[in-house]
């Protein structure tokens, strides 16, 4: 696969950051709505998980193309991408104590 990509590959790839775009920004949109008609912390919590889903696709998308790169044995870009999550996950858990 590492001479042709599949166009599946793309879609399956694609699916998976139009779902986290517009999840994420649906429940943002729901915490809106809730904070506009009801006061209190559900609001906010509703908007910070929204966040989080658009926070955490990018890294959805990282693993999905590991798999499908293994999965196809396509070593060498399953290597990159599994490379690419351990440096996404190293910066996360380093970074959360940064300020």
């Amino acid at each position: 696969m590492s001479q042709l990509r599949e166009p599946a590959f793309d879609r399956q790839v694609a699916l998976v950051l139009r779902i986290g775009a517009y999840g994420g920004f649906l429940i943002m949109l729901t915490g809106l709505v809730v904070g506009l008609s009801a006061t209190g912390e559900m609001s906010f919590a509703i908007e910070r998980f929204g966040v989080l889903v658009m926070l955490a696709t990018p890294v959805i998308r990282v693993v999905v193309a590991c798999v499908l790169f293994l999965s196809a044995k396509d070593w060498k870009y399953g290597a990159i991408s599994f490379g690419v999550l351990v440096i996404l996950l190293l910066s996360a858990v380093f970074g959360i104590g940064e300020h």
